[in-house]
């Protein structure tokens, strides 16, 4: 028969859930950054997750939660690249080491660089914005997409082109407004 947990143990729970979903994404960016495959980082964030909640006893509160929880997922990088990657390994671990500092920094530039580009791709007329969309779903291509939309596939490319051009020079203008370049 299953226990009820204690209130106190539900209250932990709670609140290790709130901490753990608003840094999943930084988490599994970071672990990505160092990683540049996303199942070794998948497989990373799952393992951080697991650590976090065995060290969660821990945790100072009111203190930087993503922070600490990116300091464990360095800590799991480092062993996956020792049990996953030993034959396959790419970069030094001075190397790594050295992007593992300035993650933290990239991190806060990449979200700010998804988020200017939803707000340009919002600025697209919708056929533009349909356009793009399509090519950047899994398995698609240019030609397939041309062939979708009843244009050559030369036309097709030149839109892309253009559309890319305009969403790259609206990304590189919102983030200077923002002070974010």
């Amino acid at each position: 028969m299953d226990e009820v947990p204690s209130p106190a143990e539900s209250s932990k729970v709670e609140r290790f859930a709130q901490l753990l979903a608003t840094c999943q994404r930084q988490v599994f960016l970071y672990a990505m950054s160092l990683l540049h495959n996303a199942a070794n980082a998948e497989e990373v964030l799952q393992e951080t997750n697991l650590v976090l909640w065995r060290k969660f006893d821990q945790y100072q509160p009111g203190t930087d939660f993503g922070r600490w929880a990116s300091s464990i997922a360095h800590y799991e990088v480092l062993k996956q690249r020792e049990k996953k990657l030993r034959h396959e390994r790419l970069f030094s671990d001075d190397f790594i080491e050295s992007l593992a500092a300035d993650a933290p920094q990239r991190a806060g530039l990449l979200e700010a660089r998804r988020q200017a580009l939803l707000e340009c791709l919002a600025k697209l007329s919708q056929a533009d914005r349909q356009l793009v969309t399509c090519r950047y779903q899994p398995e698609a291509n240019t030609r397939q997409l041309a062939e979708a939309v009843g244009r050559s596939v030369q036309g097709t490319r030149r839109a892309l082109h253009r559309i890319r051009t305009a969403l790259a020079a609206c990304v590189e203008r919102t983030l200077a407004r923002e002070g974010a370049a």
